[in-house]
């Protein structure tokens, strides 16, 4: 599995806000959050890059935390952020790795195994017609004194 991953830029405002990644997805009207290890991978996405090279770019920023399983869990959460333009399919049958439990607990449950982990999240963001519709949620009280 040395797939070379080549990361999506069309249609994608980037922004560095208190020191998180956001990437606004203008087509689908989504924003996600990603953290440093995911930005990290996100970035080496150049197509050039095999999913062992990845490894070894993300090894030299975090040390022997960094595995393969790793690399294939930022690219698994940025395919499904539709983060990926190419070069990666999270359906790949050869692609034989371990799931998150297992990796934490492989990789012990320490501060910087789990601040290390990937992780990209996504929330949808109407869009300015949708905001200016006036729609107003069901039991949504927001000045209520609770």
């Amino acid at each position: 599995m040395d797939s070379a991953p080549l990361a999506r830029t069309v249609d994608l405002i980037t922004e560095e806000v208190d020191g998180e990644f956001i990437i606004y997805d203008e087509a689908r009207h989504i924003a996600c959050r990603l953290n440093a290890t995911a930005v990290l991978v996100w970035r080496n996405c150049d197509g050039r890059n095999s999913v062992t090279d990845l490894l070894a770019i993300v090894a030299d920023e975090l040390g022997d935390i960094a595995d393969q399983d790793m690399i294939l869990m930022a690219l698994d959460d940025l395919a499904e952020h539709d983060l990926i333009a190419s070069g990666y399919d999270p359906r790949d049958a050869s692609a034989v790795r371990l799931s998150r439990r297992r990796f934490f607990r492989r990789a012990g449950v320490v501060g910087a195994a789990a601040m290390a982990a990937p992780v990209v999240y996504g929330i949808v963001v109407p869009t300015a017609a949708a905001a200016q519709s006036g729609y107003v949620f069901p039991d949504y009280e927001p000045y209520a004194d609770g």
